[in-house]
């Protein structure tokens, strides 16, 4: 059966309770009616449901009966009995019933001791069930629970005068589903009894006439009055919850959304006015444009939020733009308050290379808010690509030379010598950069690595005269395009008498600070040097030099 669900002082939002938690904090007896005394055998008997009175003329208890009375006011069987069809909810199999007559201002009620007195300042959720029946002739509104120390007094049948802690100010007219009533009460402390009926005049209740015609006309209490039925009554303590769900920095200009979880009544202030109310829903929609606090004000507990602003990002992709064919552009979105980036490529970091023409957007988020720019890359201009040649090995040291030519351009950057020229000439060794801008603004770039090698150029003398003449007096060979070079002189006894790793420095013709003997000497030259191909090798030269005087 579908329960819809009717708050009688606002719309609560609510932490989830299980039903046996409910039932086991319960401060009702036989909240549902299911513990009777021997089946209902006719109308009034309510006080069969222990420890429920009656008040008023006579409550009824609907139970299973044994066996149908004659009398049809006495059919108080479930779900099918005198008002019609009521089946009991959550499986039950009882439930109590009520008349409120509008003509004649009488009432009927349901009473029960509480199973502790309830404790003053204290919280208690207050629930109940109602349903109107089938055969009621009126719906009314006004519905209530009253609690009090000991059961309230009622005058025969009339009304009982005393306002109601939890009321239901809506006519309730459903006859095929369950109405909830409920509330929450702040206890004075003195409180043991709970009553439920209408605890006003005729004249401030309101009545509907829901019944046109005449089903049951021996029974006055369906034909002349509103008749509801009565399930599972709850009063239980609460322990109040108070608190706000929501951000506390905003945007300028952006919507703040509070969300409440409170279990009480509960209404939204803010610092500008803090008593006054500015809304009662569950969800707090505002738009400050200044730092804010705001409130929720429950029975006991507030709870309260301090809503401040930051400027968004700034991001900025420049124009849309057109793409050098065969290069790439960089589209830059840094800002130093800016914590994360998100290209429509995937990239996160504060930068991209673009090759394609395409759409290109990002998503920056500074400590709160964001920004988005956009690009368009819409075709290709043209950038032809060109080259300086192949790398090429030259030895500048005979006065080999090189020309390198650049593309038709309108301009010329060469590097590492900075040349502005269409072409070039290469007098040494380096890796050369031609990059060539045409008049679309495109550049294209190449490069080419220009080595020198040189075969090894070696002379070396057959005589020589240390006479200390200025002429011919230190035997020195003549050696370029040599690494790793060392020359040594030995006499014809074997013994070494000169040697060095410096082509610059030679023989002076003595050997241990004494002028060595006119004759032959045998020398040897080994060094690493390049051929012809470019590649390195070790040589080793023998020879003879014969000293003069």
């Amino acid at each position: 059966m579908k329960i819809n669900n009717t708050s009688l002082l606002l719309v609560l939002v609510i932490l989830a309770i299980s039903i046996s938690n409910a039932v086991a904090q319960n401060l009702v007896s036989n909240p549902g009616f299911e513990n009777f005394i021997g089946s209902p055998t006719a109308a009034g008997q309510l006080n069969r449901a222990t420890p429920w009175i009656p008040l008023g003329s006579s409550p009824d208890l609907y139970a299973p009966q044994i066996s149908l009375p004659i009398l049809p006011c006495d059919v108080v069987s479930t779900p099918d009995n005198v008002g019609g069809y009521a089946q009991s909810r959550i499986g039950g199999n009882a439930y109590a019933g009520i008349s409120i007559d509008p003509n004649n201002n009488t009432r009927e009620y349901v009473s029960s001791p509480l199973t502790v007195q309830l404790t003053a300042g204290e919280l208690y959720r207050v629930e109940f069930w109602v349903l109107l029946a089938d055969s009621s002739r009126y719906a009314c509104n006004r519905i209530g629970a009253y609690f009090s120390n000991g059961a309230p007094l009622q005058a025969g049948n009339s009304v009982i005068n005393f306002t109601p802690q939890i009321e239901n100010s809506n006519i309730i007219n459903d006859t095929a589903d369950w109405v909830l009533i409920t509330g929450i009460y702040q206890a004075t402390g003195t409180e043991n009894y709970i009553t439920i009926g209408v605890f006003r005049q005729d004249g401030a209740s309101q009545f509907q006439k829901v019944d046109l015609g005449i089903k049951n006309s021996a029974c006055p209490a369906f034909d002349n009055a509103a008749y509801y039925y009565i399930d599972d009554i709850l009063v239980k303590p609460v322990n109040e919850v108070v608190k706000i769900d929501g951000d506390s920095v905003l945007c300028p200009g952006d919507a703040l959304n509070l969300f409440c979880t409170v279990n009480v009544p509960f209404w939204w202030s803010d610092s500008n006015s803090p008593t006054d109310t500015i809304s009662t829903l569950p969800i707090l929609v505002a738009t400050p444009t200044t730092p804010t606090t705001y409130y929720l004000n429950g029975i006991n507990k507030i709870d309260s939020v301090h809503v401040t602003f930051v400027n968004p990002p700034v991001v900025n992709l420049g124009r849309d733009s057109l793409l050098c064919r065969n290069d790439s552009i960089k589209l830059d979105a840094f800002e130093s308050d800016i914590v994360t980036y998100n290209w429509s490529t995937g990239d996160t970091t504060s930068y991209i290379h673009v090759k394609d023409t395409g759409i290109y957007y990002v998503d920056v988020y500074n400590s709160g808010c964001s920004a988005t720019d956009t690009v368009i890359v819409s075709d290709y201009l043209e950038n032809d690509l060109f080259d300086l040649g192949s790398d090429s090995a030259y030895c500048f040291f005979n006065g080999d030379t090189l020309h390198l030519n650049g593309p038709i351009a309108d301009s010329y950057l060469w590097l590492p010598t900075g040349e502005t020229t269409p072409d070039i000439t290469v007098l040494s060794p380096a890796i050369y950069t031609c990059t060539a801008t045409k008049s679309n603004g495109c550049k294209s770039t190449a490069l080419i690595s220009v080595r020198e090698i040189c075969e090894p150029n070696i002379f070396i003398p057959s005589a020589f005269t240390p006479d200390e003449d200025g002429i011919n007096d230190i035997f020195l060979p003549n050696i370029n395009n040599v690494e790793n070079f060392n020359f040594h002189i030995y006499n014809r006894r074997g013994q070494m008498i000169f040697s060095t790793e410096d082509n610059s420095k030679g023989w002076d013709g003595k050997y241990l600070g004494k002028d060595a003997p006119i004759g032959v000497y045998v020398y040897r030259l080994n060094y690493l040097a390049y051929d012809s191909e470019g590649s390195k090798i070790k040589k080793k030269i023998l020879g003879t030099i014969t000293l003069l005087r």
